[in-house]
């Protein structure tokens, strides 16, 4: 069952309009959160994201197919509706990006090396195979390091 087929009654309404909080800015979610700190709700077996029903109860209608729902204010925990947009996911990253909200860097989760190695990779002399194996990484990436196409925010 897709979410766009899903019967949200009104039980669904009154479990989201409990577990959000009310204010001057941001709604802040009280119930369930993801590790990426996005609120959920359970609805038919299947959690739905609080911002996507937050959107859905505001307009009476999900958004359309390849469309995400966007927050505004940049909190992932929000559910006010005029917090909230509709975009592309392109439109998303490109947000993302220009408010410097991408992870770079040491704050990937899968980052091998650290700003201080970066720049050290870049000062040192000795050929790229070498470097690559002293700091555990390909020849490539020690590369790309050098000719500034990777850890550009470095030094």
């Amino acid at each position: 069952m897709s979410y766009r087929t899903m019967n949200i009654g009104i039980d669904v309404l009154d479990r989201f309009l409990a577990k959000r909080k009310t204010g001057p800015g941001c709604w802040g979610w009280t119930g369930c959160v993801a590790g990426n700190g996005y609120g959920k709700l359970k609805v038919c077996r299947r959690y739905v994201s609080a911002h996507r029903l937050a959107w859905f109860f505001r307009h009476d209608e999900w958004p359309a197919e390849g469309l995400v729902v966007r927050h505004k204010c940049d909190n992932p925990g929000c559910v006010r509706p005029d917090h909230l947009e509709i975009g592309t996911h392109a439109d998303n990253v490109a947000d993302k990006v220009a408010k410097g909200r991408q992870a770079r860097g040491t704050r990937t989760n899968n980052a091998k090396l650290t700003e201080a190695q970066v720049l050290a990779i870049r000062g040192d002399p000795r050929p790229q195979r070498a470097i690559a194996a002293e700091y555990g990484v390909g020849q490539s990436l020690v590369s790309r390091i050098r000719a500034s196409k990777r850890w550009q925010h470095a030094g």
